[in-house]
């Protein structure tokens, strides 16, 4: 079996057995929904299927949790950079290529929790003086 995506957005459009011919902008995966989700749609980051929340989910529960989230891992990175960009400004050294690694996998991490709760955009970023 396999589980048609809409390629642009991720909204999970129906499953096949076998034979099946993809329209323009849809994808197959091999995987099937397995929780009992009733807006599911497939994060191709992660590999795993998340449940879109309605908008006034989004709205009233699930972007003050992203707030607090996208805060935690601020916070996070500013401890990991502070040191070596005192050291960049005072002294021109450089920041350690893994101090950037670690940096991209927090982001990458921090944005990972964010869709998983079902919030696909982060124009509410925008808003947050914090971030």
């Amino acid at each position: 079996m396999k589980t048609i995506i809409e390629t642009n957005t991720g909204k999970v459009l129906y499953t096949v057995l076998d034979n099946f011919e993809l329209q323009e902008n849809q994808t197959a995966i091999d995987s099937l929904v397995t929780e009992d989700f009733i807006n599911p749609y497939w994060n191709f980051e992660t590999l795993s299927f998340f449940e879109q929340a309605d908008e006034t989910e989004i709205n009233n529960i699930k972007i003050p949790q992203a707030l607090e989230i996208d805060l935690y891992y601020t916070d996070l990175i500013s401890d990991l950079l502070r040191k070596h960009i005192e050291k960049k400004m005072l002294e021109d050294i450089d920041i350690p290529q893994e101090a950037i690694d670690e940096r991209d996998r927090l982001r990458t991490e921090c944005n990972n929790k964010i869709i998983a709760l079902g919030i696909n955009d982060f124009s509410y970023r925008r808003q947050n003086i914090k971030l």
